[in-house]
């Protein structure tokens, strides 16, 4: 069983999808007023979220460890490229006095250097996604929680997810889902069913969350993540259905950071990357965008321009390793097989015609461009 559930894991993904979170940067706050105090205490708050997203980290805010950050959130004004407010008329029961929302853009070069420099990860907007088999129970009434589910859980899944940049999927919860699974087989956690009826989503990670209500009040939720071929166990509990929510989302992201965000400090290192069917300039244009928009990636340059392929000359403190697993979320480029690199000759094996001919370039990641 074991060895089953490993290889759904791994099916699931090796072909897993990966979004890119858009406004990455960017968040909203809450605030009364326009008032110049009120401001300055949103913009750390909002900083504070920020810096969280980015590093994948939830403690990196409150951590003594970092003084500089410290100092940084108390100076969060330095780090925003644009704020504005943004009127708010609130539905029937909500609070009256929230009536403006906060808008702002943090530059992301200060914010990335701020991390680097402190020898924090600092986590791109490509990110694998992640399906959530939620199952509440209410005193003996179970609900699966899909994608158009009416349930406050939904609601807080989502949100939560948007705070901590995690790319969510929920089940449909169609005719093709209801026949792989049922609600009892999430209760029960069977995880050779679950990953099967996950393959069709195709996401990077699959969450699993249980979640009931004692007799005495409190809600309590035990959730598993299945990620990196590993399964992580872990139970909550809390006086609302929020606060063990939440937290199934937050370990999420804190996993899946702790594989994709990089630390690194001003060091960088050269990765070529040689790019197949390319076959003009829009797809060369193409090819370029996509490679400064990977996680970690300081600089792109075209290297060599050849016949339908290139060769990219990347600068980038996640190096080999962490640029092939940027381009392995994408659905931009495809792995070709590495050629064969030539023997180098011994000394005196050289002619004069070997003499006049360049080295070789050998690149370090070979792709295909998919149309």
């Amino acid at each position: 069983m074991s060895l089953f559930i490993l290889c759904c894991s791994i099916a699931v993904s090796s072909v897993a999808q990966a979004d890119a979170i858009k406004d990455l940067y960017e968040t909203r706050v809450w605030v009364t007023s326009q008032d110049k105090k009120e401001r300055s205490e949103a913009l750390q708050q909002a900083f504070m979220e920020i810096l969280v997203r980015v590093s994948g980290r939830v403690d990196i805010a409150q951590s003594t460890d970092y003084p500089e950050i410290q100092t940084a959130i108390e100076m969060a004004t330095r780090y925003a490229q644009q704020y504005r407010y943004l009127k708010y008329k609130p539905k029937s029961g909500a609070k009256k006095n929230k009536k403006l929302i906060l808008w702002v853009r943090f530059d992301e070069a200060a914010v990335t250097n701020l991390l680097r420099k402190n020898n924090i990860p600092v986590w791109g907007s490509t990110r694998p996604s992640t399906l959530v088999w939620l199952v509440i129970d209410n005193r003996g009434e179970r609900e699966l929680i899909g994608n158009n589910s009416q349930h406050k859980a939904r609601t807080t899944l989502i949100r939560q997810a948007r705070h901590r940049g995690v790319p969510l999927r929920l089940p449909l919860l169609d005719l093709k889902d209801r026949s792989a699974l049922r609600t009892s087989d999430v209760w029960g956690n069977f995880e050779s069913t679950i990953m099967k009826a996950s393959s069709r989503y195709q996401t990077e990670a699959v969450l699993v969350g249980r979640v009931f209500q004692s007799y005495g009040g409190h809600w309590n939720a035990r959730w598993s993540l299945y990620a990196d071929s590993r399964r992580t166990d872990y139970s909550l509990s809390g006086s609302s259905i929020e606060e063990v929510v939440r937290p199934g989302i937050d370990s999420t992201a804190e996993a899946l950071a702790s594989r994709y965000a990089s630390v690194g400090l001003s060091d960088t290192s050269t990765v070529l990357i040689q790019v197949k069917d390319i076959k003009n300039f829009s797809d060369f244009n193409r090819v370029t965008k996509y490679l400064k928009k990977l996680s970690n990636v300081n600089s792109v340059q075209p290297f060599e321009v050849a016949a339908n392929t290139a060769i990219f000359q990347l600068t980038t403190p996640a190096g080999r390793l962490g640029v092939a697993r940027a381009v392995a979320l994408g659905h931009t480029l495809v792995t070709e097989p590495v050629s064969t690199v030539p023997i180098p000759k011994l000394p005196g094996e050289e002619t004069a015609e070997d003499a006049d001919k360049p080295d070789p370039i050998v690149p370090d990641l070979i792709y295909r461009l998919i149309p």
